[in-house]
């Protein structure tokens, strides 16, 4: 095989213990990759490559299978949050602004807000606002503590006292409700503001 490409029995194996079986064999190792190594050879095209690569030379090929990143590609571990961009992020704002305004810029009732902020301080997709320059911007409105929810990239706080906005995950529980206790209501794909 002289392509640098992982084959479709592997990337579109029935189960991902065979796709880690097929790698193992095609790198010439006597048994399965280990299922980040698999999963990091699927999603990441260079590593994979370099894997390929690696088949007659296995010093390179045992140093590619101990790179501490392949950690972060178990499929157990969730996937890395990535922050958007400040353009997709300031469209997000201007659309959810606008929602809000044509709506009567009404806030939540405050224990409604208080059950939101409870339910998202339990979540698991609350995190630390990452430190770029839009969010930066935004704590120094809504304060330093400022969180965001990796599901969706709003601030926490703001978003909880829009009366406007909605949870956009599902809660695992109940789909009928969003994990805020609301009706779920499916989040808007692709362009989400009006111009």
């Amino acid at each position: 095989m002289d392509s640098l490409e992982l084959p479709e029995d592997i990337t579109q194996a029935p189960t991902f213990a065979l796709a880690c079986a097929r790698l193992g064999a095609l790198i010439g190792l006597p048994g399965p990759t280990a299922p980040e190594v698999t999963n990091r050879a699927i999603k990441d095209p260079n590593f994979a490559k370099a894997l390929l690569a690696s088949r007659k030379v296995p010093a390179l090929r045992a140093h590619l299978l101990a790179q501490p990143e392949n950690a972060h590609f178990h499929p157990d571990q969730p996937e890395p949050h990535r922050s958007p961009s400040i353009a997709k992020l300031a469209g997000k704002a201007a659309a959810a602004t606008l929602k809000w305004g044509m709506e009567g810029l009404k806030h939540a009732k405050p224990w409604v807000i208080e059950k939101r902020l409870a339910a998202c301080n339990a979540c698991e997709f609350a995190a630390a606002a990452p430190d770029t320059l839009i969010y930066n911007g935004a704590k120094v409105v809504v304060g330093k503590d400022a969180r965001i929810c990796t599901a969706c990239d709003c601030l926490i706080n703001t978003k909880a006292a829009m009366a406007s906005e909605s949870c956009p995950k599902q809660d695992p529980a109940n789909p009928e409700l969003s994990r805020w206790g609301e009706t779920w209501k499916e989040p808007p794909k692709g362009k989400q503001w009006p111009w």
